[in-house]
């Protein structure tokens, strides 16, 4: 697997590729860059992320209010599922931290990662990549749309499942 797709896999076994702090800058979506910049109270270059283990990690990201990034340097490991004592409290409680459009974004964290050590980082990402893009267009989408805004296609919300 190349580098810069390993990148793309977070640490607590979120898939970077349809996170909007990674998407919008690739996708140029100025009315998202603006909105985030907004919620967040930071400007936009504090928000563009090259993926949880690039050289350029979103600020957000990078603070890991949760714990992860410390962790993980700590135990001196890459991803939680190398860790003696994964699955973890503090991955158990992430789980429904993060919903949006009535989407939980971290809920399948344990799954992933658990396919992650079973199947290997590059497949999960192949895996994650084909479920990140609409069935009809082959557009990839944030995480949370349950509309494809270049086909209109209904999305069917699975794609969290590993």
């Amino acid at each position: 697997m190349g580098q810069d797709l390993s990148k793309l896999v977070g640490i607590c076994g979120l898939y970077c590729g349809t996170c909007p702090s990674y998407l919008a800058f690739r996708k140029n979506d100025i009315e998202a860059i603006e909105r985030m910049s907004q919620e967040k109270k930071c400007s936009p270059d504090e928000l563009r992320c090259d993926g949880c283990l690039s050289d350029n990690v979103a600020a957000h990201c990078k603070d890991c209010r949760h714990g992860f990034r410390t962790c993980a340097a700590e135990k001196q490991i890459t991803w939680c599922f190398e860790c003696d004592e994964f699955p973890c409290q503090r991955l158990k409680d992430f789980r429904g931290v993060h919903v949006v459009n009535g989407i939980s974004h971290h809920e399948h964290l344990i799954d992933h990662l658990q396919y992650m050590k079973k199947k290997g980082i590059e497949a999960w990402v192949k895996a994650q990549d084909t479920a990140a893009r609409c069935s009809e267009c082959g557009e990839v989408l944030y995480w949370f749309d349950h509309e494809c805004p270049d086909c209109k296609q209904q999305m069917e919300r699975l794609r969290n499942k590993s």
